[in-house]
């Protein structure tokens, strides 16, 4: 029993399916149909699953079969370049002979995230501060969402210099557009906010001390359900979140004020510092400098020569409800769920008609939950979803950066999650108009 058990399994895994390809008598090319053919049967073989195409038929043989089994080798090769122009793996094609050659083709098991993670080095808004590892520290970000670190909480000595390196995803068009996206290690996350953090002292990446942790507050954080610190791992690109069931987020009402003074280790000339008492009236933390008026102007100019630049203190408010939670690591974090729902199915995208020598990235953003997950590639023309919750109302966003020219290929679509296969097309674009469908768009 446990051998015709086993036979089933190995023979269910080793599936084969032939497809005939009908040519026109003494063509060699392919036509867009049979082009079509080809890619839809090798999206619909299943994983691990074996495909091959015949490409001669029975009347070929007979009336010249030397004429016919060259006509099969040249129309085998432009399946096998077909395909590999599509993102199928050349290691994935293989020519067998019987009577005549045939080509065959193995789905891979695992397919890639379309989406590939931006370093955090390719984003203009990396925010940095710097203080006393004795000090601690306390930022209230843009959003007004804050991070706290206490005295101490980082390794090295109590006059350190800590560098931190900040940036914050909270908009779905952040998500996109550096593809940081919310795809859990167990499924769909709806998120808070993400934030990718390092550490430097003396110009070496440094680490939390061990047994220290820091607190992140959310603003407005939806109370409703039950948030948890969720850490998050970049492998090749591919950004995945694993839940920490012991660091949920608390909401909280909170009423205190934040005080920090950055450090201005050695002014160069003509640098003053200033107290609060005396700098801009804003009470804005960082620098401030005179621009060509004499106004004072908050920020770091382009160009400090002839320029005088001031450092002053920060004092700022938190004041209402905050979801609190707390991170003993850095790098990747985010305040995550993951989204529970009655019915979840895979919807199938297709670009161009299945037939694209682009591949791209594509995108699903939901339209009433903070989440954007990161389509799965089988061809350049064919994607699929992670499990997704049927009814939701979604756009699918789709784009090429082209490495030839300056331009972008987008595709988008809005639609409801169903089991019909979304079907969109591409048109090129310049990088401006990118951005402007990115603001239309995406929300």
């Amino acid at each position: 029993m446990l051998f015709l058990a086993y036979s089933l399994t190995i023979s269910a895994r080793g599936l084969t399916r032939e497809v005939k390809l009908k040519f026109d008598k003494g063509c060699i090319s392919l036509s867009n149909k049979n082009k079509k053919i080809i890619l839809d049967e090798y999206v619909k073989v299943g994983k691990g699953d074996w495909l091959y195409f015949t490409t001669v038929s029975s009347d070929e043989l007979k009336e010249n079969k030397f004429l016919a089994h060259k006509k099969a080798k040249i129309r085998n090769r432009k399946i096998g370049k077909l395909l590999q122009e599509n993102g199928v793996l050349p290691e994935k094609i293989t020519y067998k002979y019987s009577r005549y050659e045939q080509i065959w083709v193995n789905k891979q098991n695992d397919f890639e995230q379309s989406v590939a993670v931006h370093g955090i080095q390719e984003n203009n808004n990396v925010l940095i501060q710097r203080f006393k590892n004795i000090d601690g520290f306390t930022f209230v970000m843009s959003s007004g969402n804050i991070l706290e670190f206490k005295p101490m909480s980082f390794e090295g000595f109590s006059e350190d210099v800590i560098t931190l390196k900040i940036k914050e995803y909270t908009s779905k068009i952040d998500f996109v557009k550096y593809g940081v996206t919310a795809q859990g290690d167990k499924g769909m996350l709806e998120t808070q906010g993400m934030y990718f953090i390092e550490a430097f002292s003396n110009d070496q990446k440094i680490n939390l001390r061990r047994g220290a942790a820091y607190n992140l507050k959310i603003k407005q954080g939806k109370e409703n359900e039950k948030f948890y610190s969720f850490y998050g791992k970049n492998k090749g690109g591919t950004l995945t979140w694993t839940k920490n069931q012991n660091e949920p987020f608390i909401a909280m009402e909170l009423n205190d004020k934040i005080i920090n003074k950055p450090i201005q280790e050695e002014p160069e000339e003509g640098v003053m510092n200033l107290t609060t008492d005396n700098a801009y009236s804003s009470g804005k933390f960082g620098a401030f400098y005179i621009d060509d008026q004499g106004n004072l102007q908050s920020g770091v100019p382009s160009s400090t020569e002839d320029v005088e630049v001031y450092w002053a203190e920060s004092e700022s408010e938190a004041v209402g409800r905050y979801l609190v939670g707390k991170f003993s690591a850095l790098g990747w974090i985010n305040c995550d769920r993951f989204y529970d729902a009655p019915n979840k199915i895979v919807m199938q995208v297709e670009i161009n008609n299945g037939v694209c020598k682009n591949d791209f990235a594509v995108y699903i953003i939901f339209h009433d939950i903070n989440s954007v997950l990161p389509l799965s590639k089988v061809t350049n023309g064919h994607y699929r979803t992670p499990k997704i919750p049927e009814g939701e109302n979604v756009t699918i966003f789709a784009v090429h950066n082209s490495k030839k020219t300056a331009n972008n290929h987008l595709a988008f679509k809005k639609v409801t999650v169903k089991s019909e296969k979304v079907k969109i097309e591409s048109k090129e674009i310049d990088r401006t108009a990118l951005e402007k469908y990115m603001n239309d768009v995406i929300y």
